[in-house]
C-alpha cells in the first residue's frame, strides 16, 4: 500500500517558493496541498511548479474543516517571513521545518520551525539554527556556532566554529565569518564580505576585513 503522507500548504507565490517546494518534494514527508496567500491574487493567474492558490491568509475556515493546518512559509524578507509565519500560528497553523535529504545536519543540532535548509549544505556539530530562518545552498556552519530567528544565511557562506549570528540577519553570497565572532541582530553582510570582529546590532557591513558602512534602523 502506499505511503500516505500529511497535507501541507506553501504560503507564497515567488521564485522562493519554488525552492520551498522542490525541497518538500525531495525530503518526501509531506504532500504539498496548494499554495496559501494574501487577498487580492487571482487564483487562475498563478500556478507554481504545478501547485495552485487553495487559500487566503484571511480566510481559512474551509482548510480547518479539511483538517489542512500545516504549512511553510515561502517568503525571503526577513521581516515580512516573520510577520506572516506568527499571524499564521495564530490562527492555528502548525508550521513546519524543512531540510532537503541532500543537506549535512549533525543529529544533536536543534532546527527551529519554519527553517528551510537547502541541499549541500552543512551545518556541525552542536550547533543552534532559530526558527524561520534560511540556510542556503553550499552554506557550512561550524561547530557550536548559534543562528537566530528570521535569519537568511545566502548561498557559499562559510562560519567558523562558535559563531553567533542575530536575530534577523542576512549574510550576502560568499561571505565569511570567522571563528568565535559575534554579530548582532539586523545586521546585512555584503557579498564576499569576511567579519574578522564583532559586530553590533543594525549596520550594514562590507569588505574585507568587513566594516561599517551603514547604520540602519530595526523595525
Amino acid at each position: 500500500m502506499k505511503k500516505t503522507n500529511p497535507k501541507i500548504l506553501v504560503f507564497g507565490t515567488g521564485g522562493h517558493a519554488k525552492s520551498v517546494i522542490r525541497i518538500i518534494e525531495a525530503e518526501g514527508k509531506w504532500d504539498i496541498f496548494g499554495l496559501l496567500a494574501d487577498p487580492g491574487l487571482q487564483k487562475e493567474d498563478i500556478d507554481i511548479l504545478g501547485y495552485k492558490i487553495v487559500g487566503y491568509r484571511n480566510d481559512i475556515s474551509h482548510l480547518q474543516e479539511a483538517k489542512i493546518m500545516s504549512c511553510f512559509v515561502a517568503i525571503g524578507d526577513n521581516q515580512l517571513r516573520a510577520k506572516i509565519t506568527e499571524d499564521l500560528i495564530s490562527k492555528g497553523f502548525k508550521i513546519a521545518t524543512i531540510a532537503h535529504p541532500a543537506a549535512n545536519v549533525m543529529n544533536n543540532s536543534p532546527i527551529g520551525h519554519g527553517t528551510m535548509i537547502h541541499a549541500q549544505a552543512v551545518i556541525g556539530a552542536d550547533s543552534k539554527i532559530g526558527k524561520g530562518t534560511i540556510i542556503s545552498a553550499l552554506t557550512c556552519i561550524g561547530h557550536d556556532s548559534n543562528i537566530g530567528d528570521y535569519c537568511h544565511i545566502t548561498p557559499g557562506v562559510l562560519l567558523g566554529g562558535n559563531v553567533t549570528i542575530g536575530d534577523f540577519s542576512f549574510l550576502g553570497l560568499g561571505s565569511a565569518v570567522l571563528p568565535g565572532v559575534k554579530i548582532g541582530k539586523n545586521v546585512q553582510v555584503a557579498a564576499n564580505s569576511v567579519v574578522n570582529k564583532d559586530q553590533e546590532d543594525n549596520v550594514i557591513v562590507a569588505g574585507n576585513p568587513a566594516r561599517v558602512i551603514k547604520r540602519t534602523w530595526s523595525k
